[in-house]
């Protein structure tokens, strides 16, 4: 998916997530999809939006491993500065279990490159931010 988006660049998290409530859109999403927008040094978004689709309920260590050696080799080698992500997945807007563990995941894997931007999700109709408490109330057992 290419779009252009020549308006504000992305300097707050209210930036990012205007941004995110216009790429979405209305309307619900018919599968579970992580998406990532590239961001130069000056905050400005590429015209490329990647999803990553079909990712499985819960995240696989090698599968959200594979993601940060992307962003990295975006970073190293296209010289992006910053990739936003955002969790899409049908159903109602309540943040799940799983939804924690995607948002944690990502998060903890990425904290080192990126630790400016938070994760977001998008559910039918509702795109919010995993603050900080969505991503501590998490049951360990579950």
């Amino acid at each position: 998916m290419t779009t252009s988006f020549k308006g504000k660049a992305i300097r707050t998290d209210a930036d990012l997530l205007a941004r995110w409530r216009e790429l979405m859109g209305e309307g619900g999403f018919g599968r579970r999809c992580l998406w990532l927008i590239f961001l130069n040094a000056r905050g400005r978004q590429a015209d490329l939006v990647m999803p990553v689709d079909e990712i499985p309920m819960r995240p696989d260590p090698q599968e959200i491993a594979g993601i940060a050696r992307f962003i990295a080799m975006m970073r190293d080698q296209v010289g992006v500065a910053e990739v936003p992500l955002l969790l899409s997945r049908p159903g109602p807007s309540e943040i799940t279990e799983n939804d924690r563990r995607w948002a944690i995941a990502l998060t903890d894997a990425l904290c080192d490159q990126q630790p400016r931007w938070p994760i977001h999700l998008a559910t039918k109709n509702r795109v919010q931010v995993f603050a900080p408490d969505d991503l501590i109330a998490l049951d360990p057992g579950a």
